[in-house]
């Protein structure tokens, strides 16, 4: 069953249907206790008794009244138990499509428990900040998977794979040349076991101690991706140019299974959306209190990595080509989430611009005193100062003539009604993108507020 989005609120589906009959009931009621009083004053009854029937009157309309509010609560209750059951059907589907993602990544970056092995009952609230927690787990492990991954399980020759000076992967042919397993050799330094031939001038021929205990002299290939893995290939001397140009063609195979893969990226994406819909719509209808905004926040920084992760480099246009510029340009990205401002910084860079980063209002505010900048990405959500604080701190500052120029404010923000929109320009902002964006939002805005900061070319 697939959840689709709906744009009513929960009142004409949930409250009303239940509510209206008892309004009915409550105001034949009322009228019934009207005309019994309206009889009583009109009779020629003692007083006494007067006050005794109306005090039973009294007593009714209460009794009524608490009897119908009671009634109101208990059908409530039962259809938001049942609205609350509807919601654990995309759950599921999150949950294994997390699963299947999880499958894919190498056994060295899988999480050791991505989610929890029994689930306790809860409500879809908390179920929906567990699944959010994995997200993020699983897509922050997806930017530290190498590239070059495919190139070692294929590659005939002894080869491994190092990040940080330490052994993270190797195939069958580097441990049996060794003589030792995978587990054994991960986190052991590659100096350890390859040591240089001082025989050869060339600095990348190496020597190693076979598990016969004989050493054998190789040529180290080295090939790098762009998280900063290291792939090395044990290239026997006299095959080396054959092996290289093999390598290459390798290469390019697996950038090509890589794309191929991202089948289970865009799966996820149209799970997600719908689901961000859906509870945008519930949070909007339910007038949620301020404590659950960080729920929603998180929602829209995840879409946003998610469409990010899909969108490859093959599927943007127009190519963006830089060219330098007397003036230097110079951007801020102000948000709390890592992976984000990483995306943003990357694409931004891309065009040719400087690009400076801030985790917090705290730090972008200091950045400011420091140097200039023409234009500021602010995410609103964020620890103290939030983006709205931020932002009017900024323009305090400029108005004091501290900074000689005014920087352009752009929001960042996963709610972007005309309300919200009005409270931005108050504090002095610019302009707004809405999360979920794609890395083209990111170039319009530069090419809206900095025209001269960099040309476009078709390539």
């Amino acid at each position: 069953m697939r959840v689709e989005a709906r744009t009513e609120s929960l009142w004409p589906r949930l409250v009303w249907p239940i509510l209206w009959p008892l309004l009915l009931a409550e105001g034949v009621l009322i009228t019934l206790c009207a005309v019994g009083w309206w009889a009583i004053w009109a009779s020629s009854m003692p007083p006494a008794l007067v006050w005794q029937a109306h005090t039973w009157l009294v007593l009714t309309l209460l009794s009524g009244t608490s009897v119908i509010v009671a009634v109101f609560l208990l059908l409530l209750r039962q259809r938001l138990r049942r609205w609350e059951a509807s919601l654990d059907i995309p759950c599921d589907r999150l949950e294994q499509l997390l699963r299947d993602v999880q499958k894919e990544l190498p056994s060295w970056l899988k999480p050791q428990r991505l989610l929890p092995v029994k689930r306790e009952p809860q409500g879809p609230l908390a179920r929906l900040e567990t699944l959010l927690d994995a997200l993020e787990t699983l897509l922050d492990r997806l930017t530290q998977r190498p590239q070059l991954e495919q190139m070692l399980s294929t590659a005939q020759q002894p080869a491994f794979i190092v990040r940080h000076d330490n052994l993270v992967d190797t195939n069958t042919a580097f441990e049996q040349l060794v003589g030792r397993t995978r587990n054994e050799l991960r986190g052991i330094g590659p100096h350890y076991l390859l040591r240089h031939d001082e025989r050869d001038e060339e600095a990348n021929v190496v020597r190693l101690h076979d598990a016969q205990g004989q050493w054998h002299t190789f040529r180290l290939v080295s090939l790098y991706d762009e998280q900063g893995h290291q792939l090395g290939v044990l290239e026997d001397v006299q095959e080396v140019r054959q092996r290289i140009s093999q390598l290459a063609l390798s290469r390019d195979h697996a950038r090509e299974e890589s794309r191929l893969k991202s089948s289970y990226l865009e799966l996820l994406q149209r799970e997600l959306d719908p689901l961000v819909g859906e509870l945008n719509d519930i949070f909007a209808a339910l007038d949620m209190p301020a404590d659950h905004l960080p729920v929603r926040e998180r929602l829209a920084d995840i879409a946003v990595l998610v469409a990010n992760l899909v969108d490859t480099p093959e599927n943007q246009a127009p190519s963006l080509n830089p060219e330098p510029k007397p003036a230097d340009y110079r951007v801020l990205i102000v948000d709390d989430g890592p992976v984000n401002t990483m995306l943003a910084h990357n694409v931004l860079q891309a065009l040719g611009l400087t690009v400076d980063t801030a985790e917090n209002g705290s730090i972008a505010l200091e950045k400011s005193r420091q140097r200039h900048y023409d234009l500021v990405f602010m995410d609103i959500f964020m620890p103290d100062p939030d983006g709205i604080e931020t932002s009017r701190l900024w323009r305090a500052r400029e108005a004091t003539g501290e900074s000689a120029k005014r920087s352009v404010l752009v929001a960042l923000t996963a709610s972007a009604t005309a309300e919200d929109r009005r409270r931005f320009a108050e504090v002095g902002m610019d302009d707004c993108i809405a999360k979920p964006y794609r890395p083209s939002e990111l170039v319009d805005m530069i090419h809206r507020w900095l025209p001269n900061a960099l040309q476009v070319r078709s390539s």
